[in-house]
């Protein structure tokens, strides 16, 4: 520990308390148990408590970064992380309500896809974009990644809308994999794939937020698609047994925070009042 007179601060070594880094992981494996239950809890009931329980534990993330910002660190990246999080559990409490609303429940749980909420959804990854760009010094990237990751997150909405055509559906399907690769590229630009907790947590979050765009694209259009499961006797359609997106959901943010955490940590002191 040593004192800076200049600005009467004292800088004290990062320590992130070991309850909360318990916790952050409890989440995690929680997700991990509660996405297997799917073949046990009845659909409804399942789909309440994933709903709740991301709601939660996006709450609880924003209040660690936001603890994290005030006492640990004033890095701007925990305050944008913090907007990020609040606004997705805000974000998932009207999208949840919305199909269980009297004048919106006869559209059905799909209609969302296509409402203002898929708006906060993509907020949630541009608030990393903008953290990221804000905290980290861009370094150089090949070329042929440059042009190669565009192409590989363009060719799935692509071929959607050859199918079934320019809709809303599938044009929101497009802008979701735009924002993910947008959000790919800048944390590789800005080496923020470098910290592996963090890496995978976004990796995750990019990959459900893929799966749920399909969920309400591709499975949509094939209702008749079903997977049997012989241990619990249930036959499942692809949309319904896609609800595990939720718990997935839930484990890639708290992985998110977990990284960003660590990142933190490794950033060497945070500046205290003396």
């Amino acid at each position: 520990m040593h004192d800076d007179p200049e600005n009467g601060r004292t800088n004290i070594p990062l320590c992130i308390p070991g309850p909360v880094r318990h916790l952050l992981w409890g989440i995690i494996v929680l997700c991990v148990i509660f996405a297997a239950l799917i073949v046990v809890i009845p659909l409804p009931l399942y789909r309440l408590i994933g709903n709740s329980f991301e709601v939660v534990a996006a709450f609880f993330c924003m209040c660690v970064c936001l603890y994290a910002y005030r006492h640990w660190s004033g890095r701007v990246i925990l305050l944008l992380a913090a907007f990020a999080f609040g606004e997705y559990a805000l974000a998932t409490v009207f999208w949840y309500l919305f199909t269980l609303l009297p004048l919106t429940v006869s559209l059905g749980r799909p209609f969302v896809f296509t409402s203002v909420a898929e708006l906060s959804f993509f907020g949630f990854m541009l608030f990393f974009i903008a953290g990221f760009q804000i905290e980290g010094k861009k370094e150089p990237v090949s070329l042929m990644l440059t042009w190669l990751l565009p192409v590989l997150f363009l060719i799935v909405p692509l071929i959607m809308i050859d199918k079934y055509g320019i809709t809303l559906r599938t044009m929101m399907l497009l802008v979701q994999f735009i924002v993910v690769e947008q959000l790919i590229a800048v944390t590789i630009s800005h080496g923020f794939f470098r910290y592996p907790l963090l890496w995978a947590g976004v990796c995750a979050r990019c990959l459900v937020s893929m799966l749920y765009g399909l969920r309400e694209t591709l499975f949509l259009y094939y209702p008749s698609w079903a997977i049997n499961l012989p241990v619990a006797e249930k036959t499942f359609s692809v949309y319904d047994l896609f609800s595990i997106v939720g718990p997935l959901i839930i484990a890639s943010i708290a992985l998110i925070s977990l990284g960003l955490l660590d990142y933190i940590a490794k950033q060497g002191t945070a500046a205290q009042p003396s």
